[in-house]
């Protein structure tokens, strides 16, 4: 079972064509923000004397003393004015507009404050600006690539960078780019962004991840990504069940987990952990990148102290959390301690992996269980679903990447059978075909990363995510399927 509780910040309002502001902060003047700002103008091209040939444009350097931040706009941003104070506000630290290529580009770094803004990692910043995107531009808007970079970036020492073509309002012209590099602040979280109209070339595009890439550099503090005690203790305190508030354990450390616990069992549901996570890695690939924080593991010692958590979590009753038994929601993974090897707890660890490591939330419940679903059984237990697909039973596949939510199409059909429970298998079968077939399994990862940042249950970004890895469209990709099943 996969939740996500995660409060989001409220969105953006548009100050310009392009130019946001995430409208968490009073709106005051520019000029005010930018007092404190520590300026090193721009070197434009200088004329030369009749004797002296001119000067080559050089980079422009600005330094945001208070936030321990240097931007560096390179030369090849031609052209480059700063946005009129007037046209920016609040959150918008630096702006300007320029030429890149052939497009017209402006350049905005946002600092986003806590605790208005609730970000734990870079990719929670990116995640808050793909939703603020899509509900201002374009509801089918999907990033086309996604990297993280260690460095200099931040109290988090790495960044995330994220690019994609913005669509007009046929869904299909492309008629501009949005490039972003996020990250975390001691006390922010922010963007650099590219907004460019017309969408940028390929030269122009290299151009503007480069500057994503070597643009911005910090100098500060550090967070520590293995949690503190202090950090473990206050979790465990504000989500934990007030009678077990005492009760805390010392952290269990592992090499991705930290365990916050009232059992003395963590070390050893750690190593089964870790083993899981392992497969989980091997199967849908992920860089380790430095810096990531361990992932957090509620482990209570009884049964009804994990149905306390859970009640408590997600404002339920006793009796909804008696149906659970593990649960990964926002950062964490939760459940009780009783058989460390049983499914359940693969199933949900391969949803915090990919909410967590992968960041690919997105597509929908029929992505998100039909990968844990895979993970966490084998082939003869799809065979029913296999003989469903193949006599054309099933529930097709336009349909079935709109199901909100394939717990919620739990009913019983005329033979008195599990609709939910058929829907499970059909997801895991769906991504067992895709991940073994001859004909898909080169082109499989790519189609994950994909579908796995779309926008949940949004058929024209799920078709078109389809088109651009796998080269066809769903139906298309029905019949395909269709005829793995009858060869199976």
């Amino acid at each position: 079972m996969l939740l996500d509780s995660m409060a989001r910040p409220s969105a953006s309002r548009f100050l310009g064509p392009n130019l946001m502001l995430r409208d968490r902060l009073p709106s005051s003047s520019l000029l005010c923000a930018l007092a404190a700002f520590s300026l090193v103008p721009f070197a434009g091209a200088v004329q030369g004397s009749p004797n002296k040939p001119a000067v080559a444009p050089a980079e422009h350097v600005e330094v945001l003393a208070d936030l321990g931040v240097t931007l560096r706009v390179p030369a090849a941003f031609a052209e480059l004015a700063p946005i009129e104070a007037s046209e920016l506000d609040g959150q918008v630290k630096a702006g300007w507009k320029a030429k890149l290529g052939a497009s017209n580009v402006e350049v905005l770094f946002f600092a986003l404050p806590e605790p208005e803004f609730e970000f734990e990692e870079p990719e929670d910043v990116s995640d808050f600006l793909l939703d603020d995107f899509r509900e201002q531009n374009d509801a089918s808007f999907a990033f086309a690539r996604m990297e993280l970079v260690n460095g200099p970036y931040g109290f988090a020492p790495y960044a995330s960078i994220a690019h994609g073509p913005v669509r007009g309002p046929d869904g299909k012209t492309v008629k501009g780019s949005y490039s972003t590099l996020a990250g975390l602040l001691e006390k922010h979280g922010y963007s650099l962004e590219l907004h460019a109209e017309p969408a940028l070339d390929a030269a122009s595009e290299k151009l503007a991840l480069d500057f994503l890439r070597k643009g911005l550099a910090y100098k500060g503090p550090t967070r520590n990504a293995q949690w503190t005690d202090a950090e473990v203790k206050a979790r465990w305190v504000a989500d934990a069940p007030p009678e077990l508030a005492k009760k805390l354990e010392k952290a269990v450390r592992t090499k991705h987990y930290v365990f916050l616990s009232n059992t003395d069992a963590a070390k050893q549901m750690g190593d089964e952990m870790e083993k899981s996570y392992a497969i989980l890695q091997k199967a849908f690939p992920f860089p380790e990148v430095t810096g990531r924080r361990l992932m957090p593991v509620f482990l209570f010692q009884k049964e009804e102290e994990y149905y306390a958590f859970y009640a408590k979590a997600f404002k339920t009753s006793i009796e909804e959390a008696n149906q659970s038994k593990g649960v990964a929601s926002d950062d964490f993974y939760a459940t009780y301690y009783d058989a460390p090897q049983d499914p359940v707890h693969i199933h949900e660890m391969t949803h915090q992996i990919f909410s967590n490591r992968l960041r690919l939330g997105g597509g929908g419940s029929w992505f998100q269980e039909g990968v844990a679903e895979y993970i966490c059984t084998k082939p003869p237990e799809r065979l029913d679903a296999a003989n469903t697909v193949k006599k054309g039973r099933h529930t097709k596949l336009l349909d079935f990447v709109a199901i909100k939510s394939l717990l919620g199409s739990a009913q019983e059909d005329k033979k008195g059978e599990d609709v939910a429970a058929s829907h499970y298998s059909l997801a895991a079968l769906l991504i067992e075909f895709l991940r073994e077939d001859k004909w898909s399994k080169g082109k499989f990862l790519d189609w994950v990363h994909a579908i796995g940042l779309c926008p949940d249950n949004n058929v024209v970004a799920i078709e078109r995510a389809t088109q651009a890895t796998l080269g066809v469209d769903l139906a298309e990709l029905e019949k395909r399927w269709v005829e793995y099943c009858k060869k199976r």
